[in-house]
């Protein structure tokens, strides 16, 4: 361990933490037979990748793990042994079903960031799992030799993955940093709360906003607003002992809890009341 501790203090890839992503509506898996962690992205990199992070899994001999995630925003380039992928917002929940042994490394993107790293428009990737070499004209097996590695926590992996999306980096717009600025308001201001009031706030027209959410998002204002508000609930339901399912609907701005168990249960394919009970341990 104490090895282990200073090999990270000692990383570009400064802090490693064992993490459940926001959004996860999935059990937890055995510790032993799963572990994450995320790492902070060097400061060249901050204002453009939201997190590192890497999952490494041994479900040899066990019944097979589905993870499921009401993700953010954002675009994640993903290293994993001959499936290095650049998947784009995901609208749906995502679901993966982990068998086997396995580890991934991956950058998550900073919600409105896409043209730092790709050409192409953001919602060109929305719902979609693109091949790497599709993207990127790298050595994908050299790649994945430099970053996969063996174990989740592994900082110098992280320390190459950063610099070679320095290396990566393309210049951004003054468009596509004020939607990074107005996606940094949904944690920060919550009486933004309509696309409508988001609009006003912004000094846009809800036209003009919608077209800069699909050019450098890949998502619609208000399916931001949505997800943000899902992503919300599920923390405070597996946070354990607290509001009530009304309560919580009352606290997140649904007109009652049915409206709001629609909502959850159209995202995530369960009740609120049954997701409690898959993922409270």
């Amino acid at each position: 361990m104490k090895g282990e501790a200073a090999a990270i203090a000692t990383s570009r890839a400064a802090r490693l933490e064992q993490t459940r992503p926001r959004g996860q509506v999935s059990a937890l898996a055995d510790p032993t037979r799963l572990s994450s962690v995320t790492a902070t992205p060097p400061p060249p990199l901050t204002d453009v990748i939201a997190a590192f992070w890497a999952t490494a899994w041994d479900f040899r001999g066990r019944a097979p793990h589905t993870f499921e995630l009401l993700g953010d925003p954002c675009v994640h380039v993903v290293f994993e042994a001959g499936l290095s992928r650049v998947v784009g917002v995901w609208t749906r929940c995502w679901r993966r079903t982990l068998e086997g042994q396995g580890v991934i490394r991956a950058a998550k993107l900073a919600p409105g960031a896409v043209e730092a790293f790709f050409a192409v428009p953001a919602h060109r990737l929305t719902d979609r799992v693109t091949p790497l070499r599709e993207l990127f004209d790298d050595d994908v097996a050299a790649l994945e030799d430099a970053f996969v590695g063996t174990a989740a926590a592994d900082p110098e992996a992280f320390g190459r993955l950063g610099r070679w999306l320095e290396r990566k980096r393309r210049p951004t717009s003054e468009d596509g940093a004020r939607v990074s600025r107005l996606l940094a308001q949904v944690a920060t201001q919550p009486e933004l709360a309509t696309v409508d009031g988001w609009a006003r706030a912004a000094g846009l027209t809800v036209r003009r906003l919608q077209k800069l959410f699909r050019e450098h998002v890949g998502a619609s204002p208000k399916w931001v607003l949505r997800r943000h508000r899902l992503q919300e609930a599920a923390a405070r339901l597996d946070a354990g002992a607290g509001p009530t399912l009304a309560e919580v609907a009352a606290e997140l701005g649904y007109a009652d809890q049915a409206h709001f168990t629609r909502d959850f249960r159209a995202a995530t394919g369960r009740t609120p009341a049954r997701f409690l009970r898959a993922t409270v341990l």
